[in-house]
């Protein structure tokens, strides 16, 4: 998929960068698409809230310096409504963890009409996502203390 993107990056490049907006968009849609499908076994536990369970997947963590970015999948039990007033059951959001500073922001972000990112999708992504300082019983304080000092 990365290779293909840098294909289409590399022909369009040099005239439209308009179209190489909608490449990167397209890229974007059809990555989380492909990561959404994805095997359910690829998805692991990582723990329960009163609405929702939280999955993450370990093979996609990658760290930056103080960095940690991490695809977390979370299942919700009952529908949610998205800024359009479309309802979906789960999302998968990238989230990028400052293992420093104990703080994430939300850096890519889906809604799917399915329980487990199945079904059409809805973009769930802000604009300029703010940092949020993560509370000491949060799950993205676990995942922090999780995979911060193991991940290389």
């Amino acid at each position: 998929m990365v290779l293909l993107g840098t294909v289409f990056m590399k022909f369009f490049s040099s005239s439209q960068p308009v179209i190489n907006r909608l490449l990167a968009i397209l890229l974007m849609v059809l990555s989380m698409a492909a990561l959404a499908q994805s095997n359910s076994e690829s998805w692991k536990v990582f723990g329960k809230l009163s609405n929702s369970t939280i999955y993450i997947q370990e093979k996609s963590i990658e760290k930056i310096g103080p960095f940690l970015k991490v695809w977390v999948l979370q299942d919700y039990l009952a529908q949610r409504v998205g800024p359009n007033d479309e309802p979906y059951r789960s999302a998968i959001t990238l989230i990028q963890f400052d293992c420093q500073e104990k703080k994430s922001q939300k850096l890519n972000s889906q809604g799917f009409i399915e329980p487990m990112g199945k079904g059409r999708f809805i973009d769930l992504t802000e604009s300029d996502p703010p940092w949020i300082d993560l509370p000491v019983d949060s799950v993205g304080f676990h995942i922090i203390e999780t995979f911060c000092a193991s991940t290389k």
